[in-house]
């Protein structure tokens, strides 16, 4: 790109250069405006889209005009000072272009206000150049300087294509993702863009010699720069603390310091779910109530649903009808429940805790025992079924079941299985107790994004034209929406079948809840996907569906009153309630049950 715009602006003399100029300038500025009518801004697409455009019509230029001119790489050493400043400026104003279209958003373009981005420019100036020329050796200057872009990159990448805000919470996800996860983001597609955004620093770092310099001057000029912030920070600290405080995700918009620090917390501070260690035994003697002295066998499904959102479920009021194989099994469907976290890897850990989003405390929750081990250790059969990137460590401690691709070969013949195979891949024999109490805990792949096409087969593509580009910006939100919604369906499907199912099993009282982890954004507020930090997450990705169905024998098994639940229903839920709810349906007596969390508690026989 460089070499392109460089070409040209040497050629600006003749007149004819300015044609293309002119069309590069006009064509960039039409794709611009179209991307800010698709809700991008201005500043961060409409310009970069000019600029990229009049650099491929530089190229065009000089190959069309000047075809045998020979094209010189530098050999001409530069000192180290030159490079530390041109790696600094590329880092401030190319890779951290979301933290100024962010600070320009939240701001009013006074004169004050543009003095203040300018502090800011500075400081971040000053403060990449200070940690480059610190490290003094010419070595050290470029892998350092490479990988600084490298991660800023990537950074950028993410924040453009899907709104992604880098924070331990997200790095958290990338850690914890699987293969089939990762080939959905990092596709061609990304290494091409990635491997352009990192072009002038290839070119920096394996074409432009650094010149010697001498340790003291090195540690001279790097001072001169921390000084130099550290007088720009002073010159108006209230501004830029006032601008930190007032807009707190501009922190995790430093790029290449928010992969850094996002990394440290996720990996030593926050913890991990699969830490492979024994966990606290909440309640050693749990026991089960008087309502399972009945001979009659229980099997209670509890279904995990992945990033559905209520916006979109029919059931809590959406104006297309996503779940009308659901409302014709009349379920109990709750009005609104707020979820943990936004993510898989905070969510579903929290959801199966006694401590809850209220108390969150994640080093708490990754060391005590789930809700699974509790309900075992009460004497009931407990299961994990997973279509998804594993169990967070919630089923730590209690068998699970493998789907099998040979039992649904047309449910897996891709990478991933569709989510009736969660049902129709594994051996229902195992989970079948007779006169026992059964819960199985089933995860799904739900609408995992950004691949919502690939969530459902064909058959379920009802609301056309959908999105099939794992790029969501290089779709309308029509397409997402319509790919998601499709999604929506499929669940509704799922789970009407695993209820005709359980209606079907002759010497069991069947029940199913079903509730999604956490919800997503579809293009609102120019935001996608999950996982954005709690402070800033939109109502789209904490607002998610939950419902019941309990059959007649389990009703009156467990002494549940159906109206009683439907009204309870009408209230507002959280995830909080789950740990509490599942022991009270289950009649499983605990020392850690809360019934104030309990939201079937009023509607037990023994409260009425």
């Amino acid at each position: 790109c460089l070499f392109s715009l460089y070409f040209a602006f040497r050629q600006l003399r003749v007149t004819r250069s300015w044609i293309f100029l002119i069309l590069a300038l006009a064509l960039g500025w039409i794709l611009g405006v179209g991307r800010q009518a698709q809700g991008a801004h201005f500043l961060s697409h409409s310009f970069a889209t000019m600029f990229l455009d009049w650099a491929i019509c530089a190229l065009f230029y000089r190959l069309f005009f000047f075809p045998k001119a020979p094209v010189k790489i530098r050999q001409k050493p530069i000192s180290a000072l030159s490079y530390c400043l041109i790696t600094a400026f590329s880092l401030t104003f190319i890779f951290n272009l979301p933290f100024f279209s962010k600070a320009c958003s939240a701001l009013k373009f006074s004169f004050s206000d543009l003095w203040l981005l300018a502090v800011c420019a500075f400081i971040l100036f000053s403060a990449f150049f200070t940690v480059l020329r610190l490290l003094n050796h010419s070595f050290l200057i470029k892998v350092f300087s490479l990988f600084f872009t490298v991660c800023a990159a990537g950074a950028m990448y993410f924040n453009y294509q899907y709104g992604t805000i880098i924070n331990s919470e997200m790095m958290r996800n990338a850690l914890a993702t699987d293969t089939a996860e990762a080939a959905e983001l990092l596709t061609a597609k990304f290494f091409l863009e990635f491997a352009f955004l990192c072009l002038p620093q290839l070119y920096l770092t394996f074409f432009v010699p650094i010149k010697h310099s001498s340790f003291v001057r090195g540690i001279f000029q790097a001072l001169v720069g921390l000084v130099i912030g550290v007088c720009f920070l002073m010159l108006n600290f209230q501004g830029v603390s006032s601008l930190i405080r007032s807009e707190p995700v501009l922190r995790n918009l430093i790029s290449p310091v928010n992969v850094f620090s996002g990394t440290y917390k996720a990996v030593f501070k926050d913890g991990s779910t699969e830490v492979d260690a024994p966990r606290i035994v909440i309640d050693p003697k749990p026991a089960l109530g008087a309502s399972h002295k009945n001979d009659k066998g229980t099997l209670f499904i509890v279904v995990v649903g992945e990033t559905a959102r209520l916006a979109n479920w029919g059931l809590a009021g959406y104006s297309r009808d996503t779940t009308p194989q659901l409302r014709a099994r009349n379920v109990i469907p709750f009005s609104k429940t707020i979820s943990c976290g936004t993510s898989t890897d905070v969510s579903l850990p929290c959801m199966f805790s006694r401590v809850g989003r209220d108390r969150y405390d994640r080093d708490r929750i990754l060391k005590e025992e789930s809700l699974l081990p509790v309900l075992q250790r009460a004497g009931i059969n407990v299961f994990w079924v997973d279509n998804q990137s594993g169990c967070k460590g919630v089923c730590k401690g209690v068998p699970s079941l493998s789907i099998s691709k040979t039992k649904a070969p047309s449910l897996c013949s891709g990478p991933r299985c569709y989510d009736e195979a969660l049902l129709a891949g594994i051996d229902t024999s195992e989970i079948l107790k007779p006169g026992k109490t059964t819960v199985v805990f089933m995860h799904q792949l739900g609408n995992h994004g950004p691949a919502y096409s690939k969530r459902y087969p064909k058959n379920f593509e009802v609301f056309k034209p959908v999105c099939t580009d794992e790029k969501l910006n290089n779709c309308s939100r029509e397409e997402i929406v319509n790919a998601y919604d499709n999604a929506i369906l499929y669940t509704d499907h799922f789970l009407a079948g695993v209820i005709d199912w359980l209606k079907g099993l002759d010497g069991f009282d069947t029940g199913l809840l079903y509730v999604s982890d956490h919800g997503e954004s579809l293009g609102e507020n120019n935001m996608y996907l999950h996982g954005a930090p709690e402070l800033i997450a939109p109502k789209e990705q904490k607002e998610v569906p939950m419902l019941l169905w309990l059959s007649k024998g389990f009703e009156q098994k467990f002494g549940l009153n159906d109206v009683c639940l439907r009204e309870q229903a009408k209230a507002d839920a959280s995830h909080d309630q789950l740990f509490s709810s599942l022991l009270g349906i289950l009649d499983v007596k605990s020392s850690v049950y809360d019934q104030n969390k309990d939201f079937s508690a009023v509607c037990r026989k023994s409260n009425s």
